[in-house]
């Protein structure tokens, strides 16, 4: 897509790094020039959560700490409705400079796996659910997180799950969000308050990959501005309290041929061969990916086998319990819910993990386990239980070295890792209360 003939007098040329974060600078549109792209430090990629650098992957792909160049892509252009003033977005091309794609980009990751599926005529079509809670902000000092009231002062306390009464009562930030996302041209199907106090589930239609994954991660940018614009923190990580229920990430993902078919389409409610064979794929091989689907160590307390989560990759017809479900409608909608992720994954490394494992899938012919009939969370687990150890299997994955690149792999597991190390040298508020007092 050419670059729009009236953009807005300032423009935010967003990156996503590692962990879906927006990175970028603010230009003045008037002083856009095609032929000399705006650069910005390619450490933006190898940034950690905490602000930091990871040493290894710098000293490994930018030693002199280069420039990188950033080329928009223009058919991501949005507005920012909870900024004050004409402010434009667009997603950016991470390049290098010889014009190359940065291999440890994350939206170049994805582009890399979807030019597989077009290799093959393949189109995945894809729709996600993503949850979040509106919390107080918290302040320097704080050691827990607690959920905002609503506008008229009540708390919740849970049970509250897919009420019009509980979602009324944040009613001006749904009515704000509403309003800010059609100005945005992010395609809400639905919002639905979930079983958290203050937890929101935002679904996004259905549409190719790439398109869907740049509205998800400019909706939790979105979704971030307005609840400041009312005074709440929106967070999308896996587990913001104990007492809380996680929030997770659910993909529903059909596929279409070159006729523009849904190879997935049911035969009498069934699972069709190809259908089949990318659950195979997404069984055999997402435990290679986990540390991309639970990306850091607060992900894994999601996990805790009471139905507030899957804990396995195990799969079903319009089985909740079960980490894969095939959910029940028309044959010709025949699709699969992938429901292990958390909310703070990154949506592009999301996708392109469970795409990548598809379509080994679907390659190799694979036959998943039989579907489950009974309760999922009854079932055992192979699933990486802890950060360390799903980033150990990344590593040893040369499955996804070759899906992603090793040099995104070197340097994703340089960034967790770092974030692993800096979490591990913290006192938490379980060594204080209980150690601190006990010993």
């Amino acid at each position: 897509m050419n670059r729009p003939e009236a953009l807005a007098s300032q423009i935010d040329l967003l990156l996503s790094d590692a962990n879906g974060v927006p990175r970028g600078k603010t230009i003045d549109s008037a002083s856009f020039d095609e032929n000399d792209l705006p650069r910005m430090a390619e450490a933006i990629l190898f940034q950690c959560i905490n602000g930091d650098y990871t040493a290894s992957a710098m000293a490994s792909f930018n030693p002199k700490d280069e420039d990188l160049i950033m080329q928009p892509d223009w058919s991501t252009y949005r507005a920012t409705p909870w900024k004050k003033g004409e402010v434009g977005q667009v997603i950016c091309r991470a390049l290098n400079k010889e014009g190359d794609p940065l291999p440890y980009d994350a939206r170049n990751v994805l582009n890399r796996v979807i030019k597989r599926y077009q290799d093959k005529g393949l189109e995945p079509i894809v729709a996600p659910e993503m949850e979040f809670y509106l919390l107080d902000p918290p302040k320097r000092g704080d050691v827990s997180l607690t959920s905002g009231s609503g506008f008229d002062g009540r708390d919740e306390f849970g049970g509250e799950a897919f009420s019009f009464d509980a979602l009324d009562r944040y009613g001006p930030l749904v009515s704000s969000l509403q309003d800010m996302c059609a100005q945005a041209h992010i395609d809400l199907s639905a919002i639905v308050h979930e079983v958290g106090p203050g937890q929101i589930e935002l679904n996004v239609s259905h549409g190719p990959v790439l398109a869907i994954a740049d509205q998800m991660f400019l909706l939790k940018r979105l979704v971030k501005g307005c609840a400041l614009k009312q005074g709440y923190l929106a967070s999308f990580m896996a587990k913001p309290s104990f007492e809380l229920p996680g929030s997770g990430l659910h993909v529903h993902c059909s596929m279409l041929n070159a006729q523009g078919a849904n190879i997935f389409s049911l035969k009498n409610g069934q699972a069709p061969a190809a259908l089949q064979h990318f659950i195979g794929g997404l069984q055999l091989y997402l435990p290679e990916a986990f540390a991309l689907l639970a990306p850091n160590v607060n992900s894994y307390k999601r996990f805790i086998g009471d139905q507030s989560a899957p804990i396995n990759l195990a799969w079903g017809y319009d089985n909740r319990s079960t980490g894969l479900r095939v959910p029940y409608g028309p044959d010709d909608a025949g699709r699969v819910e992938i429901r292990i992720a958390g909310a703070d994954a990154n949506p592009y490394l999301l996708l392109a993990a469970i795409l990548a494992a598809g379509l080994m899938g679907l390659e190799e012919a694979l036959t998943p386990e039989a579907p489950s009939e009974q309760d999922a969370w009854d079932l055992t687990t192979d699933l990486p239980d802890n950060m360390a150890e799903g980033l150990r299997r990344l590593q040893a994955s040369e499955k996804f070295a070759e899906a992603f690149s090793k040099e995104f792999i070197e340097v994703y597991l340089s960034v967790k890792r770092s974030e692993l190390k800096d979490f591990s040298s913290r006192v938490s508020s379980w060594e204080v209360h209980y150690l601190g007092s006990m010993l």
